[in-house]
């Protein structure tokens, strides 16, 4: 008759425990000092903070175009694993709480809008994705446009 060895399983239940206590621990450590490093990336006080602008407009064929007019922010197509915390990224575009597009560009192609009331939202993110924080919090722009019927 074989026996299972159990001599190793409180062990294991210990540490699992002790990491699990840590895990729910530090985020309320982060929040307290400073925002998650791994989710946000704080600009310096030295750098002219991003200020951004924001026009939306329909073509002749009825596709919306979303123009980002950036301050002191290069957009760019590369990405890093690890960003320095500088302006330079890109932008998740956002359409009523749903995000859409990411853009690398100036100029964001948002196709056919649904009729009525759409809220578009910009969020400046850095070359690796975390999203970019200034003084006074997230660097984001929020628009609010009427898609009129379609003829």
């Amino acid at each position: 008759m074989s026996r299972f060895n159990t001599s190793g399983i409180g062990s294991i239940a210990i540490l699992a425990a002790l990491m699990g206590s840590l895990a729910i621990g530090a985020p309320s450590y982060n929040a307290e000092h400073a925002p998650p490093r791994s989710v946000f990336l704080t600009l310096p006080a030295n750098l002219p903070e991003p200020e951004i602008e924001m026009t939306v407009s329909q073509d002749m064929s009825g596709r919306w175009q979303l123009r980002l007019d950036v301050s002191s922010f290069q957009f760019t197509t590369l990405c890093v694993s690890d960003a320095e915390a500088v302006p330079i990224g890109h932008a998740h575009v956002i359409l009523d709480g749903v995000k859409i597009a990411s853009a690398y560009h100036p100029i964001v192609d948002l196709g056919y809008l649904a009729p009525g009331q759409q809220r578009i939202a910009v969020i400046l993110r850095g070359q690796d994705h975390r999203a970019l924080l200034g003084k006074d919090g997230l660097l984001r722009q929020e628009i609010e446009i009427t898609v009129p019927k379609r003829a």
